[in-house]
């Protein structure tokens, strides 16, 4: 009986040995494993020796097969891996496993991830995390904000596995936030835990600014939702402008009763949030635009297969 294959895509940037311990981890779980498994490790046009590191470095198991996608320029990590996935619609599979290659999604995960036949997306929720407890409760807080403006919950990063159909519509629509994309697909999917675990060289590259960047792209997944949100309080606002005038045109036209002191500064007030919540729509239209604009624009900027040879001399 023929083994169903599995692809893994995995981005990196100036990993150096850090890649190629992550490799041998995933080595240990899927040499194990009933499958073919392809490796696609994007590297991200590193600046240090971790392409010519790839490049001396080969799997033992028979099973699994190392794939090496260096980008022309540095695109940074979420489009590397939109140019896995573009690389990888065309390779005869249909399980597709995206993961870091830092070492902290968990690879003994993977074992999980390939008994999965009845679901398009199944993600790896993040257990308990080693990061610092300011990080997690900023973390945390993200989460919370996020629910409120989406009502989905996104406790999951880039670890999943996902159908080769979820895959050509990411590849046919983009992304700038893959976790955020993948939670607005209307197919069917579940999610397994697994704990976060330590970066191997145990330096994380993701710090609060980094937190603040990540979670701004989230919610330009949700552009339209967003953009909901600032309309409904604009519409509530000009309620309330337009109830406040009323009243205030009520007492000065039909009734001797003196005007509310605080009548004018609330009228100012709203009058100002409803010109910051245009502003605001008028932003998001705009996004939403761009947005469109960037989902034209699937080019392949990976090195072909003819030319690895010589950019890997030339590192």
């Amino acid at each position: 009986m023929k083994k169903e294959n599995v692809v893994i895509i995995t981005p990196c940037f100036n990993e150096n040995t850090t890649v190629i311990a992550f490799l041998k981890q995933i080595e240990e779980v899927a040499g194990k494993l009933p499958f073919l498994f392809e490796v696609i490790v994007v590297d991200d046009c590193s600046s240090d020796q971790t392409l010519s590191m790839l490049q001396k470095f080969s799997f033992v198991s028979e099973n699994i097969t190392l794939t090496i996608l260096p980008l022309r320029f540095n695109v940074g990590h979420q489009s590397a891996i939109y140019q896995g996935l573009l690389y990888a619609q065309h390779l005869d599979a249909d399980k597709f496993i995206i993961m870091d290659s830092d070492g902290e999604d968990d690879p003994e995960a993977i074992a999980e991830l390939v008994k999965f036949n009845d679901y398009d997306i199944v993600n790896v929720a993040r257990g308990r995390r080693k990061e610092s407890i300011s990080f997690q409760i900023s973390y945390y807080v993200y989460r919370f904000i996020f629910k409120i403006i989406t009502g989905k919950i996104l406790n999951f990063g880039n670890f999943c596995m996902i159908k080769k159909k979820v895959l050509e519509t990411s590849c046919h629509t983009s992304f700038i936030h893959f976790a955020a994309h993948l939670s607005k697909q209307k197919v069917k999917s579940t999610s397994i835990t697994f704990n976060r675990l330590k970066r191997i060289d145990g330096k994380s590259k993701m710090n609060l600014t980094s937190l603040v960047h990540h979670a701004f792209k989230s919610f330009v997944e949700y552009a339209e939702e967003l953009l909901m949100v600032f309309l409904r309080i604009f519409i509530l606002v000009i309620l309330l402008f337009f109830g406040i005038i009323g009243v205030v045109l009520y007492k000065k036209l039909f009734t001797d009763e003196a005007i509310l002191g605080w009548a004018s500064t609330m009228t100012v007030n709203l009058f100002t949030a409803a010109l910051v919540c245009v502003g605001f729509f008028v932003m998001g239209i705009l996004l939403l635009n761009m947005i469109s604009r960037r989902n034209q624009n699937k080019t392949e900027i990976f090195v072909k297969l003819a030319e690895k040879s010589e950019l890997l001399n030339q590192n």
